[in-house]
């Protein structure tokens, strides 16, 4: 006999991101570029670096090219008028570093690429894209993959995978938010419109292991794009390993992310689960960690069924309680409009 339960969640609407699939005729690039952009809404030569680094980042997605960009807003020109609102002092002292180990000077806009290559000139687009294709031409030293999934409005779970060169290194988790706007009312750029591409919102230094790490993070401004990159870094020669990013939620997804543990506490790997509404169902599979996405869930009452053992749990992220079952069926209702 299978048992149902009634039960309302909330759910959170996230999403994964996954290595691209290439045809047969395209050459997947063999490495990656990191682009680390330091600039400052204090700084009347920064917009354009600024425009730059947002067309690297949508020709990169466009082609789905393992190009990754970090804005960092430093704050040694907050005293020009303007308190940029996106500055930390986590960004102007990552620069410093930068100064000591290539070596190089401080300035703005200045852009570090794998942790070594500084074109001469940040507002360039031609040359960022040609020392961002030539460093993902090259084999990486390591490898490194994530998931990432929302727990909290003010949290995320990281799930890290990685290999090869981890000694001596280090992990820096960064969340980016993108489509930022800002329009300054004093300082040197008083009166101009800005748009800012994956700007470090939130950001965490961890050991080089594979492991689950939760990063705090603000919460996210109305109609922002969002996105958690990794990097497997030397913390003395700053020379970048590997990357990899994870796309969060934007408004408008459409899917569901949770996590299945036994009795135990333990993951429940490779379970098949799917979500039936009617006749249409909407299937996946967890993942070593007990991980799994159900995509396109609209909103409306769904009945669950997967392997599991006796008295498993589901956690959906978002959700503060965990469902306890006993058989392999439960139901849930989506609150009207939610997944809208």
């Amino acid at each position: 006999m299978r048992f149902r339960h009634e039960v309302s969640v909330v759910l959170f609407v996230t999403s994964l991101f996954a290595l691209p699939v290439l045809s047969a005729q395209q050459k997947a690039p063999a490495g990656f570029a990191v682009v680390e952009l330091f600039t400052s809404e204090g700084c009347s030569s920064c917009p354009p670096a600024d425009e730059a680094l947002s067309q690297l980042v949508r020709e990169a997605d466009q082609q789905k090219l393992p190009i990754y960009a970090l804005e960092w807003h430093v704050d040694y020109w907050d005293n020009l008028g303007w308190k940029d609102p996106w500055d930390s002092g986590f960004a102007t002292a990552r620069q410093y570093a930068y100064a000591r180990a290539l070596p190089s000077s401080v300035y703005t806009p200045q852009v570090v690429i794998n942790g070594h290559l500084v074109p001469s000139y940040a507002g360039d687009l031609g040359a960022l894209e040609a020392g961002a294709r030539s460093e993902a031409s090259q084999a990486p030293a390591g490898t490194l993959s994530l998931r990432a999934l929302q727990e909290s409005p003010t949290s995320i779970r990281v799930v890290l995978t990685m290999a090869g060169s981890t000694v001596d290194a280090k992990v820096l988790l960064a969340e980016v938010e993108g489509d930022l706007k800002a329009r300054p009312n004093a300082g040197e750029n008083a009166g101009r419109n800005l748009v800012h591409s994956n700007v470090v919102r939130a950001v965490k230094v961890v050991p080089a292991a594979s492991g689950e790490v939760t990063l705090d993070v603000p919460r996210p401004a109305s109609g922002t794009s969002r996105r958690v990159i990794a990097l497997l870094q030397n913390p003395s020669t700053l020379r970048i390993y590997a990357a990899a990013e994870a796309a969060l939620a934007t408004d408008g997804d459409s899917s569901l992310s949770g996590r299945i543990i036994d009795a135990a506490g333990k993951p429940v790997p490779g379970a098949p689960i799917q979500a039936c509404s009617g006749r249409v169902c909407i299937p996946a599979t967890t993942d070593a960690a007990g991980y799994f996405t159900l995509t396109g869930v609209q909103p409306g009452s769904y009945e669950i069924d997967f392997a599991s053992p006796a008295a498993a749990s589901v956690r959906f992220f978002e959700h503060s309680e965990t469902i306890h079952i006993e058989k392999t069926v439960w139901r849930f209702a989506t609150p009207a409009g939610l997944l809208d």
